[in-house]
């Protein structure tokens, strides 16, 4: 079912002004070349990924980025996987487009993380730090999806987030599939920033006026959260505005 909220119109807008062919991608990573750990929580990246992962472990695997099978971690020979944090290292990623194959084969649960309605695949964009940022939840346990933006000070973290669009139903999970992924994050002229993501079609939109805290104009990287859940991506591009 596609379903798509209605600021979308004024989003519309924004994303129509896409990238052109002849703009290079400000980062594209296709994970190809020879299967192994390319970066951990606290093990940087050794082959020149663009990557930082602050949680679990980040593999090559077929050719594509892979979260290894996701557990609670603290184990020898473990992932971490179950709370899956990876973040671009280059900080200033402002109006982009970012595009990504995705593919969630499994979710779990553990005794560290039970299973929760937010498990699944998010995206980031304008990430600051980890209590700053605005997350697009496109696959989540409970079959909805939505924008939230985090903001300094509170329970998650160090951070409160707020929901910037409403909940999106009818966007279960297609275990197994390959989706096509897309996140658009525009400046407005009047100060607030607009977010849009599709996957498969399926809509989600918002604008973020000062919810929380001022809406997160200008810089911030861009990166892939996993809670709970098996994922495997390739393909990921981000595209600035030209």
């Amino acid at each position: 079912m596609r379903t798509t909220i209605g600021i979308g119109v004024v989003l519309a807008a924004v994303a129509g002004c896409g990238t052109a062919a002849t703009t290079p991608a400000a980062l594209s990573d296709s994970f190809a070349g020879p299967d192994g750990l390319i970066a951990a929580e606290h093990q940087p990246a050794t082959d020149g990924s663009p990557w930082t992962v602050t949680s679990g472990s980040l593999f090559r695997s077929g050719g594509a980025g892979w979260t290894g099978v996701p557990d609670a971690g603290g184990a020898p020979g473990s992932t971490g996987s179950a709370v899956f944090r990876m973040v671009s290292t280059d900080r200033s990623f402002g109006d982009v487009d970012m595009t990504l194959t995705l593919e969630v084969v499994r979710l779990v649960s553990t005794p560290r993380t039970p299973a929760r309605d937010y498990d699944g695949a998010h995206l980031w964009v304008r990430y600051r730090s980890p209590e700053e940022l605005y997350a697009v939840s496109v696959d989540r346990r409970d079959g909805r999806m939505i924008i939230k933006k985090k903001c300094p000070g509170g329970p998650s973290n160090g951070g409160t987030y707020h929901d910037l669009s409403p909940y999106v139903p009818g966007a279960p999970i297609p275990f197994g599939r390959r989706q096509q992924v897309m996140v658009a994050v525009r400046d407005l002229p009047d100060g607030s920033v607009a977010v849009n993501a599709t996957r498969d079609g399926i809509a989600v939109s918002a604008v973020d006026t000062g919810v929380g805290c001022p809406p997160l104009t200008g810089g911030g990287g861009v990166g892939l959260r996993g809670d709970n859940s098996e994922l495997r991506f390739t393909d990921l591009i981000v595209e600035p505005l030209r």
